[in-house]
């Protein structure tokens, strides 16, 4: 089907004119002089990790047919020891049918002095293989010119990849010395923390009024491109100023597949954790986390917490309570703590 670098760009394509993708690709380009500088640009731009992407296919690769709709999923990894760059795509129609599969690596070809690609893989179950060379690079763009072999037939592609923010990116694809229009689609890096909690109402701000007067408040929200969920929570002595005592993020974590969780506050805590299910019933989401680190002078705290989530409380409780592998019952750890929501 494709240098797996193209993105499968045959999918949600938006028609620009020719000129337009060309200049785009010639502005300020340049060639990496190392494949070290070819591998930094691409760590720099977040090129490693799943992207994905929908839409329609269009009448552009040779062995796969217009007019399906599918979801593309991309993987990129790098390979360290050999500095090399791997893809892998994976193109699946709306009725669970794969109708193209494939990968390829980057590297560098010392003879002459620049990058170049080798792709294989199967389109609609019959194989194809291609060739591509960097023929360009921008402080936001790739451009390849890739050379494809499907079922008997030898085409030549002119590809330009474009970062258009930290989590998203377009490509776009044309037949070389067609006449035809390029065509643009667009891929969005995987976010599975956002995808897992978008729906779980926490982001807002909640507060609480102690019995002493005194109040906290916990103002909850996607930070980091939306990739990382973040707690602050403020503490107000009554009659007195807010100050931060404690920070809260979420985020996930590739390395084990889970979304992770870090705690600090104010007396130096550093508690690390791991969501272990997220439930939802009767207007109500319920979050259940492990969590252990350290604090008070460097106990180990281990607790599983559980948050329910309504559209205006948040009741936190906490279970088997320990320090040092002790069972230890805090003064806030036995009793639920609630929240409610002021904005």
């Amino acid at each position: 089907m494709k240098n797996t670098m193209i993105m499968s760009l045959v999918i949600g394509a938006i028609a620009v004119s020719c000129s337009a993708v060309e200049n785009t690709a010639a502005q300020d380009s340049s060639l990496p002089d190392s494949m070290n500088e070819f591998i930094n640009w691409n760590l720099d731009h977040g090129v490693c990790g799943t992207w994905s992407e929908e839409g329609v296919t269009e009448a552009m690769w040779v062995g796969i047919p217009e007019g399906l709709k599918v979801k593309t999923t991309h993987t990129t990894w790098y390979d360290v020891p050999t500095q090399q760059l791997f893809n892998s795509h994976h193109m699946v129609t709306e009725d669970g049918r794969v109708i193209s599969t494939g990968s390829n690596v980057m590297t560098w070809d010392s003879e002459r002095n620049v990058v170049v690609a080798a792709s294989s893989g199967f389109d609609m179950g019959k194989p194809y293989n291609g060739n591509s060379v960097l023929v360009g690079m921008t402080g936001d763009a790739l451009s390849w010119e890739y050379t494809e072999m499907s079922q008997g037939q030898r085409t030549v592609y002119e590809n330009v990849m474009t970062y258009t923010g930290m989590n998203t990116r377009t490509n776009s694809v044309k037949v070389k010395g067609g006449s035809g229009k390029a065509w643009i689609s667009e891929s969005t890096r995987e976010n599975p923390c956002m995808e897992m909690l978008s729906d779980s109402g926490l982001a807002g701000t909640w507060e609480r009024t102690l019995p002493d007067g005194n109040m906290l408040r916990q103002v909850v929200s996607w930070v980091a491109d939306e990739h990382v969920l973040k707690y602050e929570r403020s503490f107000k002595v009554k009659g007195g100023d807010w100050k931060s005592d404690s920070l809260f993020v979420w985020f996930w974590d590739p390395a084990h597949d889970h979304i992770a969780t870090l705690y600090l506050d104010a007396h130096g805590t550093v508690i690390k954790g791991k969501v272990d299910s997220i439930t939802r019933e009767n207007g109500m989401v319920t979050i259940v986390a492990s969590h252990e680190g350290s604090r008070f002078g460097g106990l180990t705290m281990s607790t599983q917490a559980t948050q329910v989530i309504t559209e205006k409380t948040i009741t936190t409780s906490f279970q088997d309570m320990a320090l040092d592998g002790i069972r230890h019952e805090m003064s806030w750890s036995e009793t639920p703590q609630t929240v409610n929501r002021v904005d």
